[in-house]
This record gives structure tokens, sequence and C-alpha cells, in this order.
């Protein structure tokens, strides 16, 4: 029989602190099968029969934690502790569904998070509870929902399946599948905050460029990202291989890569031999796909244009936005949204090419109404709509190389505190399309080293200049009444003073006498 070894001697002390109150309890769930795969875990599941609230605050008191009511009805409690290590450590308590605790296994959603041990009062290892083969799954690497009704009873389990399956490396059991496609309509009923935070985990897992595919193969995407689903089949002009759907998923495939490079440079590996050359492999086994890996010359090209900067895009990346979640994890929503304005905005030349005018301020528009209907906070939701406003921007400034100082300034404005977060999206939205110019790419990357440069180096000359004269001093100089004019002025005085048409307050006044000539339609 196998058993379960517990390592970490806080969560021992903790189960051995239950047992002996003499209180009857099992491990189950996630804490159970990561264990058994030999995985980190430090959320620790138990049901007991009864007297939840009463022992969740013994154990609050006994090991000096916090404890607080998760759901008054089934008598659910968490209780914050630290483990051995320092980590944060929760330990979960709730009473079982059903009258026992075989009857209380068969409501749960997949065979792998349906076993027990029981907690015992020498402190020795538990024997495993299995009685839907869930140990039989995890060596099989297999998702497999317990019964026909799992779905239904909550349907967001269609989609944890699909993020257990991505976390873990696992298939989806073909049975569970058809399930999967059977009640992917229920998600309607779920709340869009737990849609959220399940997309979220599946989207930050390796491999996103391929669980939108299983996504889209299980009938879930149309229902939870519906402008991801309407990308499939609308097809582009070269130098585009893909149609939209696929090159959307090259972008999360090279977005992914330029992370990893990024993490690696200045770990100890040669830069360029630390940046990867073919796409992040998927977990779990798909047919053939059409997405292909960028050329190796341009792996190098941006690995030696992020070195400089590496120290500073990673502590940028890793700031909060909210709800825990940094840059980094946004990113990659900006990465599956950049393109959704493709479809209404689609249109064939008299030559025949295809067209995609303004598809970046309607993609900015669909993904602040998608992310607001998936309950993200403000921050997060202008952060990817930014991103996806502004994609296209460095890369029409690469098509026109040399850019203008002007021209540098303007975007640095625009993308303001998102301008290296902008560059590395044109970067990864270059990659997923087949660019046979090298000097075309090579004018990209410059124009993203320049960007990153005027954020992390020059911040105070090129994104947020101190103004040479302020609000009140403008209005003195040219006799000016409070109003939009005077905004108008003050920010085409900032551009000024970053491009070097001023540098005193002195050439400030005699710029802006000379705008006063011109009048309101003469200004930039």
């Amino acid at each position: 029989m196998t058993t379960l070894v517990i390592a970490d001697r806080r969560i021992s002390s903790i189960l051995g602190y239950i047992a002996g109150h003499g209180a009857q309890a099992w491990i189950v769930g996630g804490f159970l099968r990561d264990s058994l795969l030999g995985r980190p875990s430090h959320d620790v599941d138990l049901v007991l029969p009864g007297h939840v609230f009463e022992l969740a605050r013994d154990l609050a008191r006994a090991f000096g934690g916090t404890c607080f009511v998760l759901d008054q009805e089934r008598e659910a409690s968490r209780v914050l502790l630290r483990s051995e290590a320092g980590a944060p450590l929760s330990v979960d308590l709730a009473r079982l569904r059903a009258p026992d605790l075989p009857e209380d296994l068969a409501l749960r959603d997949f065979t792998i998070n349906a076993m027990a041990a029981e907690i015992r009062g020498d402190a020795g290892p538990a024997g495993i509870i299995d009685p839907f083969g869930g140990q039989g799954d995890l060596a099989g690497r297999l998702v497999a929902a317990v019964s026909d009704r799992a779905f239904r009873d909550d349907p967001l389990r269609t989609l944890r399946g699909v993020r257990l399956a991505v976390e873990l490396g696992f298939d989806i059991a073909a049975g569970t599948r058809g399930l999967i496609r059977r009640d992917a309509g229920l998600l309607a009923e779920s709340a869009a905050e737990r849609v959220r935070d399940e997309l979220a985990r599946i989207l930050g897992a390796p491999g996103a460029w391929q669980h939108l595919r299983l996504m889209a193969g299980l009938d879930l995407l149309r229902l939870v990202l519906p402008e991801a689903q309407a990308l499939v089949g609308v097809g582009q002009s070269e130098p585009h291989y893909l149609d939209v759907f696929d090159h959307t998923r090259a972008v999360l495939a090279h977005a992914e890569g330029i992370l990893a490079a990024l993490g690696a440079i200045g770990n100890g590996e040669h830069a360029a031999a630390s940046t990867p050359y073919s796409l992040p492999p998927s977990p779990y086994s798909l047919s053939s796909d059409p997405v292909q890996a960028a050329p190796s010359w341009q792996w190098v090209g941006v690995t030696a244009a992020l070195a400089p900067f590496a120290t500073e895009l990673r502590a940028h990346l890793a700031r909060p936005l909210a709800g825990g979640r940094s840059r980094q994890d946004l990113f990659q929503w900006a990465a599956l949204a950049h393109d959704w304005g493709k479809p209404a905005t689609r249109s064939v030349g008299d030559d025949g090419r295809i067209h995609f005018y303004e598809h970046d301020r309607l993609g900015a528009r669909l993904a602040r109404e998608r992310m607001a209907s998936l309950a993200f906070s403000t921050a997060e939701i202008e952060y990817v709509a930014a991103l996806v406003c502004l994609h296209m921007r460095p890369g029409n400034l690469a098509r026109a190389f040399p850019p203008t100082q002007r021209a540098l300034y303007r975007l640095a404005r625009a993308a303001a505190s998102c301008g290296p977060d902008v560059a590395l999206l044109a970067l990864a939205d270059r990659m997923g399309t087949r660019e046979e110019a090298e000097d075309e790419f090579r004018a990209l990357l410059e124009v993203c080293r320049l960007a990153f440069d005027a954020y992390f180096h020059r911040h105070d000359a090129w994104v947020d200049p101190a103004p040479l004269l302020d609000g009140r001093q403008i209005m003195a100089e040219l006799k000016l009444e409070p109003g939009r004019e005077v905004g108008r002025l003050l920010e085409a005085l900032k551009e000024a003073q970053a491009v070097g048409e001023v540098r005193t307050a002195d050439e400030a006044r005699r710029w802006l006498r000379g705008q006063g000539r011109l009048g309101a339609t003469g200004l930039p």
C-alpha cells in the first residue's frame, strides 16, 4: 500500500497536534496529490466530520497563526501559518459534504484530487484511501473526472482540468475531454473572479501558446475568451505565414522565450548560449503545429539588446499591478490580446493585400471590455490596453529608421511607464512573423534599445521632463485664461525641451512667444 510521508516538520507538527487532540481528520486534495508527486506544497487541505471552527481556532492559537472563516455553511476555515522554511503556509479545514469519507470523495472533481490519508495519532505514515484510481492516473499522468456529473456540479472544473493538465504536465483523459465539451456551456454560471483566476494560471504556466489551442479544442475558448476564438481562420498577407489565431500563439511563444532569455542573462551563462532557439515545449502531446521558432540570429540579437538593461527590466516586470499579479504576469495577456481588433478591421486592397487599419485601437477597447468582464483591476486593464494600443509603434519607427528624436519622445510619452513593455511586445510580435529582411529586424532592435535607454537611463529627459515653465508662467507670458490651450502649450513645450529645441527658461519664453504668433493651429 502506498503511504504518505510528510517531509516538512512544521506540517508534521500541525498534523500531530490534530491527532493528539483526538480529532478525526483526513488530508485531501492538492497537498496529498503534490506530495505523492514529490512536488512542494504549502497549502494543506483537511476534511473532518465536524467541530471545524473549534479546531481551526485551536490550531491558530497553538502555532501563532491567524484564522478566518471561508464558508459559514460548510464550516470551512483557513489558518494562515509559516512552514518550516518560513514560507507562507495555509491549512484549510472543512466539514465532510457527505455522511462518510467515500461519499465525500465521490463529490470531488478529478481522481487525482479524490484521494485521502487519515491523520494518525502515532504520526506514522498514513495509508492512501483511493476509491477512484487516482494513484493510477498520477502514474499515467492523466487528469480524469471522478464522475460524469463532475462538471455539472461545478462548471468551473472544466477550466480547472485544463489548468491542472498544464501545470502538472499531464494529459486530459479522452472521456474527460468529452465531458468538458458537453458541459462547457455551463461556464456562464461561474463567477467572473473564479474564471479569471483559472485563466490567469493557465496563461501563466509554461507553454501558454499551446494552452490556447487546447482550450479551443475543448470548446472553452469561445466561452471565456471569444475575442481569441474569433481569430481562428482570419487570413493575413505576407510577411505573415499564419492566420491571426496561430500568429497570436506564435507571439505568446516568443514572448515566453524572451522572458526566459531575460531571466538567464547575468546568471552565469553566456547571453547567446542561454537564449532559446526553439519554442517553449508543450507539456502534453498535440498534433503537428504550424508555429515555427524565429531564426537563431534573431534570438541572439534580442539577447544582446536586452543584456545592458537586464537588471532594470527584471525589476520593472516584477512590479505588482494588483491582485498579487505583476507586470510580467499581465504581459502574456497583452500578447494574447494584441490582435483582437483584426477580425473586425480586415479589408482587402486593390492590390489584393490584406489590411487591418486601426486594429490596435479596437483591440485595446476589446481588451478593456473582456478584462473588465473578468473582474480585473483598473490598473491591470489599463496596462494591457496600453500595450495592445501601442504595440505597432516601435515597428512603425523601425520602418522609418532612423527615427527622429521627436518620434522617439512621442512614443516614450505615450507609453509612459509601459515603454519597456511595449518594446518587448513589439519584439515578440515581429518574431512571430516570418521576417526575412535582417536589416528591418535590426532596426527594430535598435528602436527597442533606444526605448529601454530612454526609460531606464534618461527618464527625466525623455519620459517625464521637468517643465522649464509651469502653467501659470505660460498664461502670464501669453496673457491666456486657464483652459485646454494652456495644457497643449505645456505639453508642446515639454516636447521642444526633450528634443533640444529649448534648454533654458528664457529660451522657453521665446519659443512660447513664437507659438503665440502662430496661433493654436500652428501648434504641433
